[in-house]
């Protein structure tokens, strides 16, 4: 079967030269259209209150009192408001705000797409800068006080996106996949439609060569018609005697084979003759003769 595959392809040659070129064509496309995403981070660190971390103390020691604060401020960012926010200021970034799952503690990830590297690093640092004046405003609406206020630090924020070609990569893919069947079935199909066409019209030149050689072709010699002898009825002197007859016979043969002028009867003269007729006919003659013989002695004492 795979002879017959790289047959067909090589026999479609140009089929298969022009579906290669534009799957070629359409890849490219495919990669100009879908240019890659450009992706960046930031991570953003929640710290207690004075309050909480007391004279003298460390703050990096209060933070398991921190995860709430920052469930709020998660909630915020992944509302309607917050993002509407971020769509008038970067119409095609996209963005998450989550508790990072990477470490444990008060540390808000902020994970931002775009399609340029300059609109994802901007919509990373808006939403970084906004995470802390949140945090102040929605502290603010619940009259915390003072030294009671939770405050926020950036752990890391990349100056630099990341190119991400997966997206790209997998509409490159699709359609040169999509190139690569369309050329095998256009190739396979014009094959098949071409092969058929050829047998076809082989097939019709072998009909009227056929046609052709049999008009030119002699006639036949009339087969010979059998030759039948005509049926003659036998003369009436030549049918055989009846069964009686041979019976009669056979009980006079040896008294006749006695008597006087038996062999100078009137059925003397047939027997050479009778020789010469086929075995048939003679034994018929034979017995005619007989019965002559038989008659003739009584024949000639009724003369005397």
């Amino acid at each position: 079967m795979t002879r017959d595959v790289l047959r067909a392809l090589g026999r479609r040659w140009y089929i298969v030269v022009t579906g290669l070129l534009m799957t070629v064509a359409l890849a490219l496309g495919a990669y100009h259209i879908t240019p890659p995403n450009y992706t960046a981070s930031g991570l953003i660190l929640l710290l207690p209150s004075k309050t909480q971390i007391g004279p003298g103390g460390n703050p990096f020691l209060a933070l398991s009192d921190l995860d709430q604060p920052a469930g709020i401020l998660v909630a915020y960012f992944s509302g309607a408001s917050a993002q509407a926010d971020v769509k008038a200021q970067y119409r095609t970034a996209q963005y998450t705000v989550q508790i990072s799952s990477s470490a444990r503690g008060p540390i808000i990830e902020v994970d931002v797409t775009d399609k340029t590297s300059a609109g994802t690093l901007g919509a990373l640092d808006y939403i970084t800068s906004q995470i802390p004046e949140e945090l102040h405003r929605l502290q603010a609406a619940v009259a915390a006080p003072a030294n009671a206020i939770i405050t926020s630090m950036p752990l890391t924020i990349d100056g630099k996106a990341k190119a991400d070609y997966s997206g790209t990569i997998r509409m490159v893919i699709t359609a040169t996949l999509i190139g690569l069947l369309v050329t095998g079935v256009v190739t396979f199909a014009v094959d098949g439609l071409l092969a058929s066409r050829r047998a076809r019209r082989q097939a019709k030149a072998e009909k009227e060569g056929a046609a052709a050689a049999a008009a030119h072709a002699p006639a036949p010699p009339a087969p010979p018609t059998p030759h039948r002898t005509p049926w003659r009825r036998p003369a009436a002197g030549r049918q055989p005697p009846p069964a009686d007859a041979h019976d009669a016979h056979d009980a006079q043969e040896p008294a006749a084979s006695h008597e006087p002028g038996a062999g100078s009867g009137p059925g003397a003269a047939h027997e050479p003759a009778a020789a010469h007729e086929p075995a048939t006919a003679r034994d018929r003659s034979a017995e005619m003769v007989s019965q002559l013989s038989g008659r003739v002695p009584a024949d000639t004492g009724r003369e005397h």
